[in-house]
C-alpha cells in the first residue's frame, strides 16, 4: 500500500454481531474527519502479520467521523479474517487504505434492486439507506423486501 495513501486508525468499537461476525468502528487516529466514500465502498485494512484485506465500509456514507466494516470469519480462512477476529483489538491503530469504490450505486438511477447474501450485505447496507436521501426508488413503492 502507498504510504501517501494510507490513513492511520484506531479501532474505536470491536463487537461481536453474531456468530464469527464482529464489526469494528474505524475513526482516525488524529481525531481528523475521515476522507468521504460513496455507498459501496471498501478499504484495504493492512493487518498485523503482514497481510492486507479489502473490506466493505456498511455505515452511512455521510458519516465522516468514523468507517465501519464487518467482518465474517472465515472457516478457512488463509489468514485475513482469523486476524481480525482474533489479533486485532478495541483501541488498536492499523493502517488503511483511502476508500475505493469499484461496486458504485447508480445515484440517477429511477429504481434500483439490491441482491446480497451473507457477508456480501456488507457494502449494501448503506447503499440500500442511500436512496432514501434522494428521489430514486430502492425498489418498488419504495420498500425493501428480505428473504432469509
Amino acid at each position: 500500500m502507498n504510504s501517501a495513501s494510507t490513513l492511520s486508525v484506531r479501532v474505536a468499537r470491536k463487537a461481536q454481531e453474531a456468530t464469527d461476525i464482529c464489526t469494528f468502528e474505524l475513526v482516525a487516529a488524529g481525531g481528523r474527519a475521515l476522507p468521504a466514500f460513496s455507498a459501496g465502498s471498501h478499504v484495504d485494512v493492512q493487518l498485523p502479520g503482514g497481510l492486507t484485506r479489502q473490506y466493505s465500509l456498511c455505515n452511512d456514507s455521510a458519516e465522516s467521523h468514523r468507517y465501519l466494516i464487518g467482518v465474517l470469519l472465515d472457516p478457512a480462512s488463509r489468514g485475513g479474517s482469523k486476524a481480525m477476529h482474533e489479533l486485532v483489538a478495541q483501541g488498536q491503530v492499523l493502517q488503511i487504505s483511502a476508500p475505493k469504490n469499484h461496486f458504485p450505486l447508480a445515484h440517477d438511477a429511477k429504481h434500483s434492486l439490491l441482491l446480497a447474501g451473507g457477508i456480501g450485505v456488507t457494502p449494501i447496507l448503506c447503499m440500500a439507506e442511500r436512496p432514501h436521501a434522494g428521489p430514486a426508488d430502492i425498489c418498488p413503492h419504495n420498500r425493501v423486501h428480505c428473504r432469509m
